[in-house]
């Protein structure tokens, strides 16, 4: 699983960083698991994820990230698949 995440993280670092001009770490050494225990559970994780492009300052809002589940747009794509 570790060689997994590694090459998952390595190539998406790169593609995120080329397209945003940016160079430098992207993704935390590690990876969590997590049991989610309950609807509630889900929903606090789900709201985490969402909010992380906001906290790396990439948009002001989560629904302004093109890859949120935040974002309507990206939610229509996924429907449509």
């Amino acid at each position: 699983m570790a060689k997994i995440m590694h090459s998952i993280k390595s190539f998406s670092a790169h593609e995120i960083n080329k397209s945003l001009g940016r160079t430098g770490h992207l993704w935390q050494d590690e990876s969590y698991d997590r049991i989610i225990r309950n609807d509630e559970h889900a929903h606090r994780i789900a709201s985490y994820i969402e909010w992380n492009p906001v906290k790396a300052k990439l948009c002001a809002d989560p629904k302004d990230w093109p890859y949120s589940s935040a974002n309507p747009h990206a939610k229509e794509k996924l429907v449509q698949k």
